[in-house]
C-alpha cells in the first residue's frame, strides 16, 4: 500500500507525541491538518465550523495525549475521529457537499499562444462545472467513498471501518457510484454530439 512507510514513520510519531513530544505533536498536525480540512469540506458545508473542529479535534489530542491508545495507522485514526465529530455536530442537519477541489495536473511542454491558454481554462472550467455537478447529484455515502477511496487512498477495510459499515456495502457504494458517472458521461458526450447537429 502507498501508506506503509508513512504508516510506520506517523507509528512513531504518534508514540512520541503521546510521551509529550511537542515537535512530534507539531509535525502531525502539519502533516494532516490540511488533509482532514479537505475531508471535513466534503461532509460539512460551514467552513469555519470545519475548521474548528479540527483545532479542536487536535487541541483535544494533545490534552489527553497520555489517556490515547497507541494506533497502527495515525492517519486513518484522524480520519475516523474527524469524521464521527463532523456527525455529532449535525445532530439533525442532514450532511450537505461542498464543491470538488480540482487542480489542474497538465503541464505543457511547449509555449503556446496567449488565446490558447484563454480557450483551453474556458473548456477545463466547463469540464470542471461538469464533474461538480455530476459528484453533486451523487448520494452522500456514494461521494464520501469515492473520495476516500481515490482521493484518500484508503482501502475498502478501512473505509468500511470510517463510515462504521460492512466492506461489501462499500464496494457496493463505490460500484454504484461509478456506474452512475459512467451513465452521466456518455449522456453528455450524446449532448455534446447532438450539439454540432
Amino acid at each position: 500500500m502507498v501508506y506503509s512507510t508513512n504508516s510506520s514513520a506517523d507509528k512513531l510519531l504518534w508514540q512520541a507525541f503521546k510521551l509529550g513530544d511537542e515537535d512530534a505533536y507539531t509535525r502531525l498536525y502539519q502533516k494532516y491538518v490540511r488533509v482532514l480540512f479537505s475531508y471535513g469540506k466534503k461532509i460539512l458545508t460551514d467552513d469555519s465550523r470545519v475548521e474548528d473542529i479540527v483545532q479542536d479535534l487536535f487541541i483535544d489530542l494533545w490534552q489527553s495525549r497520555a489517556r490515547l491508545a497507541d494506533v497502527e495507522n495515525p492517519r486513518f485514526y484522524l480520519f475516523s475521529v474527524l469524521r464521527r465529530r463532523i456527525l455529532k455536530s449535525l445532530s439533525k442537519e442532514p450532511a450537505i457537499l461542498q464543491d470538488w477541489e480540482f487542480t489542474d495536473e497538465e503541464i505543457l511542454p511547449v509555449s503556446l499562444p496567449e488565446e490558447f491558454y484563454i480557450i483551453e481554462a474556458e473548456g477545463i472550467e466547463k469540464q470542471k462545472h461538469h464533474l461538480d455537478t455530476w459528484l453533486k447529484s451523487l448520494p452522500v455515502r456514494q461521494y464520501e467513498v469515492l473520495m476516500l477511496r481515490y482521493y484518500q487512498d484508503f482501502s475498502y477495510q478501512e473505509i468500511a471501518a470510517i463510515l462504521s459499515i460492512n466492506e461489501q456495502s462499500v464496494r457496493n457504494l463505490i460500484t454504484r457510484a461509478l456506474e452512475k458517472l459512467r451513465q452521466l458521461t456518455v449522456q453528455m458526450l450524446i449532448v455534446l454530439i447532438l450539439s454540432f447537429f
